[in-house]
């Protein structure tokens, strides 16, 4: 490969190379490792930061008090690998501007933009109370029944999912349900899973639901409505639909047939009406502009053209509802990390108790895995299960004897914009460096010969139009996904090999289209799906998932999630191949 960026049409040493970082990275991902630093390391750094004007003496002197450690893990692992490949000269400055900027089709800053301004909009709207309110709606309505109030929130998560997406229902509706099912004492296992199912299957509805989605309608300049939604809506709700029967039956015996009823008053829990109102119309608005402008010839109209402009505008009126009524903004704010469904405090679940439900005349009692070592976790709800979010930690320091520091202007900004800080906390904001990297590893693979390498043996397994759906809806939902990188990465992949001329221009997809299209819309769905495989870091949802019931001290074990995601995987993607397969005979 040379420096202007040319594919290679044979491998090396340095092929050999690139593929070993691109491995080792995904297994860091996968595994977490957290490095303790030394002392001779660690407090030369602090009194560096210290030195810098970055941190101040208080802060020194926290941070001494602790054993700090450097992370291995998705937000470190991806850019280390970067730079060593740029070290060893295995790629060049062309494979980061194209990791970057990209091509005339696949273009990484459109969907990171993309994704970030509407996972904005969701994570504003879920902190005015707007999907806590309408989720204790839903729950009033499932009375005393345990089997309704299943199926009513089962329902309730597969629609706010097709909205809003999985990172932002996520975000929300986990922390409802510990609360939920700690408030009615009933078992949690069940209810955590069918959401975090619901939320990974709805997301592959609308494109705007999933920054894979993005991703794929960009590589192929598919129309959101007429390209994508008509395929994956059927694919996507009817493997839902079957999953619903397949968990009761997985679950019955932990599914109350009665419980204490939710007494709250549920629109007591909308906590800023005039902001729930906004965002909700500031999204609809997004949204349905991103499908119109979908339809404009030669895609004039570029996705951060609309998306950009709707995630300043979000965060434009949290700076200014923070200014012009910061006391009531301030008052939401404590509000809501007052409230355990609202926010990521911590539920003591190992107190003895009555339970306050009857199944059948028996009583259910909390059972949980024993939880995962905490350096293992990639994402954190918070720092620690005790810990405030990130502008109520920055706001109990008193700073007033201490120099002007970068903390302490962090400070003094929060203090001012308390909702504005609360919801930048809450955004998945390592995804943006850890995709870049990703989009680069991938085009280095390309550059080295393995993409071509890999389309080659593609193209040799999908002959015909049954064999390509099911060969890369499982591919992607059952191995890559769940370890190459989540499915951010593992979509990355797919259309690089989609694209290739070795897969493209194969004789069995020139003799028939449909292999193409099956294998699109199979990859659509697997990267969806494959966010409840056999490991957390198969989706970034299943990372916050994991971290945010730990927090509520609710563990899943790396095996019970396997082993409970197992069925209703193979299942889902076998429904959903068969579904586009069918397709391709009827829209084509």
């Amino acid at each position: 490969m040379s420096s202007d960026g040319v594919l290679q049409d044979h491998l090396n040493g340095h092929s050999g190379v690139i593929l070993a970082v691109f491995i080792i990275v995904s297994a860091f991902v996968i595994w977490p490792l957290h490095i303790p630093l030394p002392t001779a390391i660690q407090q030369p750094f602090l009194k560096t930061l210290r030195a810098c004007r970055i941190v101040g003496s208080r802060d020194y002197n926290s941070l001494s008090s602790k054993r700090l450690c450097f992370p291995l893990s998705l937000e470190t692992a991806p850019v280390i690998g970067v730079i060593l490949l740029l070290a060893t000269t295995t790629i060049h400055g062309s494979t980061i501007r194209l990791g970057v900027k990209g091509d005339e089709n696949v273009k990484p800053y459109d969907v990171l933009v993309l994704f970030i301004s509407l996972a904005y909009i969701s994570i504003a709207l879920d902190g005015t109370g707007a999907l806590e309110a309408i989720a204790f709606w839903v729950s009033k309505r499932g009375g005393s029944s345990g089997i309704r109030l299943f199926t009513y929130l089962y329902a309730f998560f597969l629609g706010v999912g097709c909205i809003v997406g999985n990172d932002p229902l996520i975000l929300s509706g986990t922390p409802f349900l510990a609360y939920l099912t700690h408030h009615t004492g009933i078992e949690p296992t069940a209810w955590v899973f069918s959401e975090f199912m619901a939320a990974n299957t709805a997301s592959a509805v609308l494109v705007s639901s999933n920054p894979t989605n993005i991703l794929i309608t960009g590589s192929f300049n598919l129309n959101y409505l007429t390209d994508f939604t008509k395929w994956t809506v059927l694919p996507s709700i009817i493997p839902a639909l079957l999953n619903y029967p397949l968990l009761l039956a997985m679950f019955w015996k932990r599914i109350p047939q009665t419980l204490t009823p939710v007494e709250d008053n549920p629109w007591s829990r909308l906590r800023d009406p005039t902001g729930a109102v906004f965002f909700s119309v500031l999204m609809v608005v997004t949204v349905t502009v991103l499908v119109g402008t979908s339809f404009v010839p030669g895609h004039s109209v570029e996705v951060w053209m609309v998306t950009a402009p709707a995630g300043i505008l979000a965060f434009a009126f949290d700076l200014g509802s923070d200014w012009w009524h910061h006391k009531r903004r301030k008052s939401i704010q404590q509000s809501g990390f007052s409230d355990d469904a609202a926010e990521m405090r911590p539920i003591d679940r190992t107190g003895s108790r009555t339970s306050r439900m009857s199944n059948r005349g028996r009583q259910s009692s909390v059972k949980q895995d024993k939880p995962p070592p905490t350096n293992g976790e990639v994402l954190r709800a918070a720092d620690e299960p005790t810990s405030p979010p990130l502008s109520a930690k920055i706001s109990n320091t008193d700073t007033r004897n201490e120099p002007v520091t970068l903390f302490s202007l962090l400070r003094s900004f929060s203090k001012r914009f308390p909702g504005t800080v609360l919801t930048t906390s809450r955004l998945p904001i390592p995804l943006l460096p850890f995709a870049i990297c990703e989009f680069i590893l991938v085009r280095g693979l390309a550059q080295r010969g393995w993409i071509t390498v890999f389309a080659h043996g593609f193209a040799n397994a999908c002959k015909t139009p049954l064999q390509t759906v099911f060969f890369f809806g499982f591919v992607s939902a059952a191995f890559l996904c769940p370890l190459a990188g989540t499915n951010i990465g593992a979509t990355i992949i797919l259309v690089e090999i989609l694209r290739d001329p070795a897969f493209s221009n194969s004789v069995a997809v020139k003799n028939d289209q449909r292999v193409m299209l099956a294998a699109i819309y199979a990859t659509a769905m697997g990267s969806n799906l494959g966010a409840f495989s056999y490991t957390f870091a198969g989706s970034l949802a299943g990372l916050l998932w994991r971290g945010l019931l730990a927090d509520k001290g609710v563990h899943i074990s790396q095996f019970r999630f396997a082993a409970v995601n197992f069925l209703p995987l193979v299942v889902q993607t076998t429904v959903a191949c068969a579904i586009i397969y069918g397709q391709l005979f009827w829209f084509s």
